[in-house]
């Protein structure tokens, strides 16, 4: 099935190719929301928003883009506006910390030496211990790869105010991987 045959089938309501549909981005889409959520809970709820939305915005797809690029996209930024959704969380969990004041162990890590599925685990748990406006930016900045102008524009933020909570968001990321690192034996103090 063509991708055009396949978002006209989902804009009909066609049981199959929505089932296709859901098949072929099922994996990507939860890997996403994966590294936006706070938990394998909060992943479930988030990615049947996401894909509701997806579904909702197959109108708007253009048709020379990328089907696999555009699904990202439009999942990344409905990722983040699940969690606009929920203000109250959202904006207290900046100011409560669970692991502030926790120490970081051993020497400055780099996340690329993070590949193996033990490892891949920790880094999640580590990007999960962050608030969500931090996971926000550093998934957006450092995941994503998406560009400054584009996350200050979407989030409505000020410049400054972006530059200051991304370096806090990757200080803490690292306080957060070097903590885990040590407690799973994978780091020595």
């Amino acid at each position: 099935m063509s991708t055009k045959e396949l978002i006209e089938g989902c804009l009909h309501n066609d049981s199959d190719s929505q089932r296709s549909f859901y098949e072929q981005y099922s994996s990507r889409i939860m890997g996403i929301c994966m590294r936006y959520a706070s938990g394998a809970k909060d992943t479930e709820v988030m990615a049947g928003y996401v894909f509701k939305r997806i579904f909702e915005e197959l109108l708007k797809y253009p048709h020379d883009a990328d089907m696999d690029k555009w699904v990202d996209e439009r999942a990344i930024w409905n990722a983040v506006a699940y969690l606009h959704q929920d203000k109250h969380r959202y904006f207290i969990a900046k100011t409560t910390r669970y692991m502030e004041n926790k120490n970081a162990t051993g020497q400055p890590v780099d996340e690329a030496v993070l590949s193996a599925e033990d490892s891949r685990k920790i880094y999640l748990a580590a990007l999960h211990a962050l608030t969500p406006s931090y996971r926000i930016l550093y998934n957006l900045t450092y995941v994503d790869d998406v560009e400054p102008e584009k996350i200050i524009e979407n989030l409505e933020i000020a410049r400054e105010t972006y530059k200051v909570e991304l370096e806090q968001a990757r200080f803490q990321f690292k306080q957060y991987l070097n903590t885990y690192l040590y407690e799973n034996g994978l780091r020595k103090q």
